[in-house]
């Protein structure tokens, strides 16, 4: 797996000599897996690594359970770590929004607010797996999109890097048991109390009894490539074509320039 992570680093050119990289630190496998393996990658990609970590107060003991996880497992391997504590439930509650989507903005806006700490050349990662990318990609046709939405999750996002996004799960989990690296568990993943998770649970199982173990992911991960890929086509030749076509400066469009 490290091969791997090595090698889409590189093909997406995650990181430029002498990067700081603020690693999303869970304490979950994923995380737990891509903090060891960009820690170890240090010297071979000239780069220096950090963890961060936001505690949601979403349940309970276990959440405090997993900062004092997080903090043990940075102090042990001597990663630098920022954490920040946040009453999720209160501000979704105020601001009118779900809890979900209130914790996902908070976690981002923490993230952008540690990798600016360390100065423009600070990249942050997250440990979007193969996956997730599949799920996202589920999800999305669910409720409807474009091609947008049908590029799922997208390696790299502006400063934004995802060095796991071609492992399994599967992979991720036995890279873990092989090098003996110790990550917690969030009980909500285990329920079906979300789309995401009944996706995860109901859907993808049966998608890989019928095609067959982990075609699914991998088939996912080569559609969405594709998209992204026309995605960024028709964008930037829309963007190219655009000040031609409104020829005449007024917002009307030339149909012959278009």
């Amino acid at each position: 797996m490290r091969h791997k992570v090595l090698q889409t680093i590189q093909q997406y050119q995650m990181v430029q000599k002498g990067d700081h990289v603020v690693v999303a630190f869970s304490g979950g496998a994923d995380s737990s897996a891509l903090l060891t393996l960009l820690w170890q990658l240090q010297k071979e990609l000239s780069i220096t690594v950090s963890a961060c970590h936001l505690n949601h107060h979403l349940r309970g003991e276990e959440s405090n359970r997993d900062e004092a996880f997080v903090r043990q497992f940075c102090t042990e391997h001597h990663i630098e770590l920022s954490a920040r504590e946040i009453d999720a439930q209160r501000l979704a509650k105020e601001q009118g929004k779900s809890v979900e989507a209130l914790s996902r903005e908070e976690r981002y806006r923490f993230f952008e607010e540690t990798a600016q700490e360390f100065g423009i050349s600070t990249k942050i990662a997250t440990a979007h797996n193969l996956n997730d990318n599949a799920e996202t990609l589920l999800f999305y046709l669910a409720r409807g999109t474009g091609l947008n939405g049908l590029g799922a999750i997208p390696p790299v996002r502006g400063n934004i890097i995802r060095p796991l996004i071609e492992c399994s799960r599967e992979e991720i989990e036995n890279f873990c048991d092989e090098q003996n690296i110790l990550f917690v568990t969030d009980s909500t993943n285990l329920t079906d109390d979300c789309t995401r998770n009944c996706l995860r649970h109901r859907v993808v199982p049966l998608l890989e009894e019928t095609a067959g173990s982990g075609i699914p992911q991998r088939t996912a991960a080569r559609l969405c490539a594709a998209v992204r890929e026309d995605d960024s086509f028709l964008c930037a030749e829309a963007e190219r074509v655009f000040p031609t076509a409104d020829d005449r400066g007024d917002g009307t469009l030339s149909v012959a320039a278009l």
